[in-house]
């Protein structure tokens, strides 16, 4: 087992040898992951088992994870989100042999032989995210505006007469 995640691995030979990786994987080497996270100093945990199964599929599983923290669409200010992905992985060497994988796994299509660790945490990553990052409504500072001013309103709207109000008495004549 390696505390160190290191950067790229051959998937084969680590399946054969029944290789394990844990460790700390810094977002700082998942580019893509930071171009939407405001904790570009984060870490994901990862624990990855590579092996062969039963029906020589060479494969990975494992868990990913993760504390982020993105942007509410609702009132801009930084959340957390905690992010845990359990992966199984089937890796393969063409979108044919993709196919046929079982279900239990997502395919892994190796180009070369070299799997990049930090871009396939990456990819897991940034699949768990919510398509728009919000707060629940009773945590959003945007939605505590937005009740506040209905409210005033609600308010203005019972203390003031309907400003037709004074029309309608001149053509009732009353």
């Amino acid at each position: 087992m390696s505390r160190h995640v290191p950067d790229f691995i051959n998937p084969i030979r680590a399946a054969e040898g029944g290789y394990v990786i844990a460790g700390r994987l810094a977002f700082a080497r998942m580019k893509r992951l930071l171009e939407v996270v405001a904790n570009a100093e984060g870490t994901a945990e990862v624990a990855l088992n590579f092996a062969i199964d039963g029906q020589g599929i060479p494969n990975v599983r494992g868990q990913i994870s993760a504390v982020l923290e993105l942007t509410c669409q609702r009132c801009l200010e930084t959340m957390k989100i905690p992010v845990t992905v359990k992966i199984s992985l089937g890796i393969v060497g063409s979108e044919d042999e993709a196919k046929r994988l079982p279900e239990q796994y997502d395919p892994v299509v190796m180009h070369g032989e070299q799997l990049l660790i930090a871009e396939m945490v990456e990819d897991e990553i940034l699949l768990a995210l919510p398509a728009i990052p919000r707060h629940d409504p009773a945590d959003c500072a945007a939605e505590r505006a937005e009740k506040v001013r209905q409210d005033r309103a609600g308010e203005a709207d019972a203390s003031t007469a309907n400003p037709f109000a004074v029309l309608a008495k001149l053509k009732t004549g009353r």
